[in-house]
């Protein structure tokens, strides 16, 4: 096996561990995502048309990492998710599926609600809303210049 394709899931992890601290926490973290997943379905299904196996590989690759990291956060957290483990043969249909009804979400989106439909744990990929900035106070003083 090539050495690029044991980097993905292996940065994919790392990638979600430092998201989440890796630390067991309430069920609202952050997460923070890059790599093939973040791509538009779009994209997945003009592979697929365009028979582009290395891109499609690249994205199987990232989702299988992902499915990794999502096996680890639902250890340390919650108790009723399973490990989901996926192959190639159960993603592409699935993720073929996902993207074709919904073209313009992102793959990574479509990886989560598999990993959910096998029975892994909710994932919460919202952005937080910005805590509301305290007023400063005015500051006395200060030479404009």
């Amino acid at each position: 096996m090539p050495r690029a394709c044991l980097l993905f899931p292996a940065l994919t992890l790392a990638l979600l561990l430092a998201a989440t601290d890796g630390a067991a926490q309430g069920p609202s973290r952050d997460v923070k995502l890059a790599g093939m997943g973040i791509r538009k379905c779009a994209e997945w299904q003009q592979w697929k048309e365009s028979r582009n196996a290395e891109s499609r590989a690249m994205v199987l690759e990232w989702a299988q990492g992902f499915i990794a990291g999502h096996n680890i956060y639902a250890r340390s957290g919650s108790a009723t998710a399973s490990p989901v483990v996926a192959g190639v043969a159960v993603l592409i249909p699935l993720l073929d599926a996902y993207c074709l009804k919904n073209p313009e979400q992102r793959i990574f989106s479509g990886v989560i609600e598999i990993t959910q439909s096998l029975g892994g744990a909710k994932v919460n990929v919202e952005p937080k809303a910005a805590p509301p900035r305290a007023p400063q106070p005015e500051q006395k003083g200060r030479l404009d210049s």
